[in-house]
């Protein structure tokens, strides 16, 4: 049996969005850095990173960036870009994935929050089958 790893993601409104992206001072932004926090953890805007991704290899030249052209056609969407901007995943350090107790205890904080503007807190397993794989 194998041993997955997890990771938690959260989509929220456009004005949490706004307030965790430049380290804003509402309530509910306050509380997220914190259980993050807690976790050694931080939240990082799944657009954001994105767009990092793209410029770096536009830095670099596109060779073994193989994910270039579908990111960056994601960002020039605009339907596409405006959801990752409110979608938001948890790293542990530059770790994407973590123990299952990890991520189980953060979603328990998260969902404890009860916050209007968090959306959606989702428990993401490693496990291929049960996710989309990136495109080829």
């Amino acid at each position: 049996m194998t041993d997955w790893l997890y990771q938690i993601r959260i989509v929220v409104t456009s004005a949490l969005s706004t307030d965790l992206r430049s380290r804003g001072t509402s309530t509910t932004a306050i509380k997220v850095t914190e259980i993050a926090k807690k976790y050694d953890m931080q939240a990082v805007c799944t657009y954001d990173e994105f767009k990092a991704y793209c410029e770096e290899a536009e830095r670099n030249g596109l060779d073994g960036y193989s994910l270039y052209n579908w990111t960056k056609a994601t960002l020039n969407n605009p339907a596409k870009r405006e959801k990752h901007q409110k979608s938001f995943a948890f790293y542990r350090d530059n770790d994407q994935i973590y123990p299952k107790d990890v991520a189980e205890a953060l979603y328990r904080d998260l969902m404890a929050l009860n916050s209007p503007d968090i959306l959606e807190v989702k428990l993401i397993d490693s496990n291929p089958e049960n996710n989309p794989q990136p495109p080829q």
